[in-house]
C-alpha cells in the first residue's frame, strides 16, 4: 500500500529506525522523534539475524555497505554499528523525515488523532503514534496509565566495549569464537571479540564487549534514584554517571572472578567512566499494547532479559509485524480499527 497519511514514530534508536524503514519499504511515509541529537556511542554486542532484518527494512546487510559481524550461534554485531547502518539507510530514504533533539512529553489520543506534546512546550496533532522509545516509554503511559512502569528484576548488567588497541596485548579469543559465557561465583560473564569500528577482524584490531550480571546493587540503584520506592525503573547508570568509589570496587570484584583473558579489558572498561554503564534489568508483562491510535514495540511493549539475546530479534520483529499491519489498512479506515 502507498500512503501519503505520515506515520509518527517516537524514539530513533534501534527499534524505532528499523520501524521507520519497515513502513517505508511498505509504501508509507514515516517521521521519527527521537529525543538525542544522535548516538554515537551505546550499548555493546548485540545478536543480529542478517535475514530478518532484510525482510523488515528492505535492505540486505550482506551487500555493501555491509554490516560487520562476526560468526556465533547467531551472528554478532556491536550497538554502534548497526545503529550506524540504520541510521545510513534511513538517510536515505526520501519518505523518511528524522527530528533530533526531540523530547516527546506527553501523547494524547483525541480519537481523530493524536496530540504529541514537546519539552519545549510546542504540541503537534498527527494521525497516529508507535512508541519505540524503550522500557521508560511515554508512549506506553498513555496506552497503560494503571501500568506505565517496567519492574527490577532483581539485577543490573554492567556493560563495556574496548577498543582492543588500547590494550597491552590483544585478547587471545579467535574472531570466530562466538559468546564466551561462565557462571562464576553468582555471576554470569559474558564476554566475545567483535568487528572493530572499521569493521577490522585482525587480532589488535577489534573491539571487546563484556556483559556482568550482578545481583547485589539494588541499594546502588535506589541511591541513585533509578528505582521507585515499589521497585520500578525510572533511571539508568548511563556512561559518565557511574562514581569512582563503585569503579574502583569493581575493579577489585573482577580481579578475583575474570578470568586473565578478558581481565585486562574489563578492568580498561571499568576505568573509563565514558564506557561503564549499568542498566537495571526490567520486567514488563504487557496488557495491551495499542490504545485508540497508539501502539507500542520492543521494549517499550515487552522487555526482553539481554541472557536471553533476543531483544534486538524481538523488536525486529514487532516492526515488521507492526508495519506490515499498518500496510493492510484500507484508506476509509481509522488507524484505530486496524491497531485495536
Amino acid at each position: 500500500m502507498t500512503s501519503d497519511v505520515e506515520i509518527t514514530v517516537v524514539g530513533g534508536s534501534l527499534a524505532g529506525l528499523t520501524l521507520a524503514l519497515a513502513c517505508a519499504v511498505r509504501g508509507m511515509p514515516v517521521r521519527v522523534l527521537e529525543q538525542s541529537k544522535g548516538h554515537v556511542l551505546g550499548g555493546d554486542s548485540l545478536t543480529v539475524d542478517l535475514s530478518l532484518l532484510r525482510a523488515a527494512t528492505g535492505h540486505d546487510p550482506r551487500q555493501p555497505p555491509a554490516l560487520p559481524v562476526v560468526p556465533a550461534y547467531r551472528d554478532l554485531t556491536t550497538w554502534p554499528a548497526l545503529y550506524s547502518w540504520l541510521r545510513a539507510r534511513v538517510n536515505e530514504t526520501p519518505t523518511i523525515a528524522l527530528e533530533s533533539d526531540r523530547r516527546v512529553l506527553s501523547v494524547t489520543d483525541l480519537g481523530e488523532g493524536v496530540e504529541v506534546t514537546f519539552e519545549d512546550g510546542q504540541k503537534r496533532i498527527t494521525p497516529v503514534v508507535l512508541g519505540a522509545d524503550g522500557y521508560r516509554s511515554i508512549v506506553r503511559q498513555a496506552i497503560a496509565p494503571d501500568n506505565p512502569y517496567a519492574r527490577y528484576a532483581g539485577y543490573l548488567v554492567w556493560r563495556g566495549l574496548v577498543e582492543e588497541r588500547t590494550l597491552k596485548r590483544p585478547v587471545p579469543w579467535p574472531t570466530d569464537g562466538g559468546l564466551w559465557i561462565k557462571f562464576i561465583d553468582g555471576y554470569r560473564l559474558i564476554a566475545a571479540t567483535l568487528p572493530g569500528r572499521d569493521g577490522s577482524l585482525v587480532p589488535g584490531y577489534r573491539q571487546i564487549t563484556f556483559a556482568w550480571f550482578d545481583v547485589h546493587q539494588e541499594q546502588l540503584l535506589r541511591r541513585t534514584d533509578c528505582l521507585t520506592s515499589d521497585g520500578h525503573i525510572v533511571g539508568s547508570l548511563a556512561r559518565g554517571m557511574i562514581d569512582e568509589s563503585v569503579r574502583l570496587d569493581l575493579a577489585s570484584r573482577a580481579r578475583a572472578i575474570w578470568p586473565e583473558q578478558w581481565l585486562e579489558a574489563v578492568l580498561t572498561g571499568i576505568s573509563s567512566p565514558e564506557t561503564l554503564s549499568g542498566a537495571p534489568i526490567a520486567e514488563y508483562k504487557p496488557k495491551q499494547l495499542a490504545r485508540g491510535n497508539l501502539a507500542i514495540l520492543g521494549d517499550a511493549a515487552h522487555v526482553i532479559s539481554p541472557m536471553t539475546g533476543r531483544g534486538l530479534l524481538t523488536g525486529m520483529e514487532d516492526a515488521s509485524t507492526l508495519a506490515q499491519l499498518l500496510a493492510t489498512r484500507n484508506p476509509n479506515d481509522s488507524f484505530a480499527s486496524v491497531l485495536g
